[in-house]
């Protein structure tokens, strides 16, 4: 028995989804696939979901399916933002990224130096030279201490001593370091721009005929850079590898794809800048299309992505056998389309599965009101804290899982709902109908509903606090 579910192993740029999608995401990989390919002008798109939706999965999966596609002559780049956030240029980490896959792609091919190779280099150095310009700049410039003194001059010139102060030599040499800087960083962009649009193999004009003029300058390739965790990262990281996309990359043919939770990243923006800012409306300013990624399968044939995700995790955990899992299971189900659970909620709920102990279960509703509570600990854990204040009303437990909806389902439904009316009922002569008297003692045997709860919660969910 394992307390984790193993990471998937993923042959980055080689496996696809064949093999690894069994909640059924390869047709949301398909559309991605075919707006990158469709769309020439620059664009970032936002690939959203909650944390522990399963979007680095996604990502990993979808740079590597999207290479398989016939005809494909676009480059795929995966970078793990969060991996990269300890350093203090994201526009060079994310350069180098750039460069070591054109790098490997390229190795398989013997001992071939193809102007990808060369082009991708070009743009890093044309990069890293402007960097080296911009810092011996400022260094010889003395920012501050120029910047002051001339502050303090031209606050002391009045009327003529200004037109004097303009005419003197005073702050000559350091005004000319200023706008030398300034002028290398604007050359250094301009040149990674070039370089990048190099990448694309843009349409020349000895190219194109006389009727497809129209077509000289668009790519003939295109460059999709995966960033992935970015809502992970320290906001002024997150937020200034948003500023050198739109600045550095705004580039026809060259896309992003950004594999982020907004609402976190809209949490960055307000650490940056403060909680009054509109950050919905400040991320609007970086991303050109949100492609949310859903949780369940829209079919309403297929169970949903968490029970699929279920099934597979307590395979991989060892524990389908346990004598509980089917129940939690069901649970699950009934569950479906209320809660926002997500893929990791589903694993943490195995975790708590694996770990709490069983034997002293020795009636069928302590059963259902465990595997109800497992549930519950990871979706709403308020409920939970209620049970243990013996405040839980069954008509919350009725609004979590749609017990009443299901009794003419009768077998496990309605044994679950019944198990958790006695529970909850502070007084048993209301309420409660002649079937659900009837359900005591199969259920219970002769032991007091709500102890049991109470029992059930003392002896588990107590006993161990995951994290």
């Amino acid at each position: 028995m394992r307390l984790n579910v193993p990471e998937p192993k993923i042959d980055l740029y080689n496996d696809g989804f064949a093999d690894h999608d069994q909640l059924g995401r390869k047709a949301t990989g398909d559309k991605l696939s075919d707006l990158v390919e469709r769309i020439d002008d620059p664009m970032v798109i936002a690939l959203d979901g909650a944390w522990g939706s399963g979007k680095s999965f996604f990502l990993k999966c979808w740079v590597g399916e999207h290479l398989k596609r016939k005809e494909n002559t676009t480059q795929t780049v995966y970078f793990d933002a969060f991996e990269h956030d300890f350093l203090d240029d994201p526009l060079i980490a994310l350069t180098g990224a750039i460069a070591e896959r054109f790098e490997s792609a390229e190795s398989q091919e013997e001992n071939q130096k193809t102007e990808r190779s060369k082009k991708i280099k070009k743009a890093a150095w044309a990069v890293g030279k402007g960097a080296l310009r911009i810092g011996a700049s400022v260094a010889t410039f003395g920012a501050t201490e120029a910047l002051s003194d001339m502050g303090d001059a031209v606050a002391n010139a009045v009327g003529d001593e200004a037109r004097t102060f303009l005419s003197s030599d005073i702050g000559n040499g350091e005004a000319e370091k200023f706008w030398t800087a300034h002028e290398a960083r604007i050359a250094a962009m301009k040149a990674f721009r070039i370089a990048l649009t190099e990448l694309t193999e843009p349409v020349t004009e000895d190219q194109a005929t006389r009727v497809d003029r129209l077509r000289v300058g668009n790519p003939t390739r295109k460059l999709v850079v995966v960033i992935d965790e970015l809502d992970r990262c320290r906001p002024d990281y997150a937020l200034s590898l948003l500023e050198i996309i739109k600045h550095f990359f705004n580039v026809p043919g060259v896309h992003f794809v950004l594999g982020v939770n907004l609402k976190e990243l809209q949490n960055s923006v307000r650490a940056r800048y403060g909680s009054g800012v509109d950050a919905a409306k400040y991320l609007q300013k970086f991303v050109s299309v949100e492609m949310p990624l859903r949780s369940t399968d829209t079919s309403g044939f297929e169970p949903s992505a968490y029970l699929k995700h279920f099934v597979s995790v307590t395979g991989k955990m060892k524990i389908a056998e346990h004598p509980l899992n089917h129940l939690v299971r069901d649970y699950l189900e009934m569950a479906n389309h209320h809660f926002p659970i997500t893929l990791r909620d589903v694993e943490k709920m195995c975790a708590l599965l694996a770990v709490i102990a069983h034997d002293h279960l020795n009636t069928k509703g302590s059963q259902y009101l465990l595997a109800g509570l497992i549930v519950l600990k990871i979706t709403a854990p308020h409920l939970v804290d209620a049970a243990k204040r013996n405040e839980l009303e069954f008509k919350e437990l009725n609004q979590a899982f749609l017990l009443d909806s299901r009794i003419a389902q009768g077998g496990v439904w309605n044994e679950a709902r019944q198990s958790w009316l006695l529970a909850t009922s502070k007084d048993m002569n209301k309420g409660l109908r002649p079937d659900d008297f009837d359900a005591l003692q199969p259920l219970f045997n002769q032991e007091d509903p709500q102890e049991v709860l109470r029992l059930v919660i003392a002896y588990n969910l107590d006993s161990f606090i995951l994290r």
